[in-house]
């Protein structure tokens, strides 16, 4: 596996482009039946091959990092719906989490951390106080209408990444209500985990981060522990191509939050 599986405590983060039509057949034999058939329940036609693309390479990358054939690769799912290795493939101790938003998609791995990750394709027209205030914890509502009104579409996305990243590091999907736990956020704020109401050791569990992607995008990642080292990798289709950048770069609560 050498250098494609993570060290301890560190998240390689690959970034997928998901938009090119060419090999979506090729992707699509990568797939279990279960996968196919979700595939195929997409009413749009992009949307079902951005879904194959996404999660053929997240089997490419995890077949690598585990030894096992991308094909041959199974997964179990969480009570709320998160996927993870079958048992029987867990000698590795890999981890991971995956989002896609429009033509993105981002691979969290890890090496026995529980991470999740997310990316959202900024719509200034999705960022509107009504639905902060429908989402938001209050203290996030009352940070976001005291920026200027340019800034607050970004910090709008910033926020939601970030809370998004937590809920799917959980596993718990819809059911842990968005307004229940804070983020900080806001134009030079640290990506942080505040406040989670009803368990206040809880947030220092977690260590949250700005991942920059390409323009258009705001994506988060929320991972178990502190110091965590980051390496930003670039999936190539099906080509086992690498692209790292600042594989040296050591993140943490102590350590300034530069965004890559």
């Amino acid at each position: 596996m050498g250098d494609w599986a993570p060290a301890e405590n560190q998240v390689d983060i690959w970034r997928i482009e998901i938009s090119d039509r060419d090999g979506v057949e090729h992707s699509r034999q990568l797939l279990s039946p279960d996968e196919a058939r979700r595939a195929d329940a997409f009413y749009f036609e992009k949307h079902r091959r951005r879904f194959i693309a996404a999660r053929a390479a997240m089997r490419q990358i995890l077949g690598i990092c585990t030894g096992i054939a991308p094909e041959d690769l199974a997964f179990v799912y969480g009570e709320k719906g998160k996927p993870e290795l079958a048992e029987e493939m867990k000698g590795s101790g890999i981890k991971f989490n995956l989002s896609h938003s429009e033509d993105m998609a981002l691979l969290a791995v890890t090496r026995g951390l529980t991470v999740g990750i997310d990316i959202e394709w900024i719509k200034p027209e999705f960022a509107t106080e009504e639905i902060a205030g429908h989402f938001f914890a209050a203290g996030e509502v009352r940070r976001l209408q005291a920026l200027p009104a340019a800034e607050r579409s970004d910090a709008f996305f910033a926020c939601w990444t970030r809370k998004e990243a937590y809920i799917k590091a959980l596993g718990d999907g819809l059911y842990v209500p968005l307004d229940s736990f804070e983020v900080a956020f806001g134009p030079g704020v640290p990506a942080e985990l505040l406040h989670i109401v009803g368990d206040p050791e809880e947030a220092g569990r977690w260590s949250t981060y700005d991942i920059e992607v390409a323009q258009g995008y705001r994506a988060a990642l929320v991972a178990e522990g502190k110091g965590h080292r980051l390496r930003h990798r670039q999936w190539e289709k099906t080509r086992l191509e690498l692209r790292n950048q600042d594989s040296d770069s050591l993140y943490g609560k102590e350590a300034s939050n530069t965004r890559l």
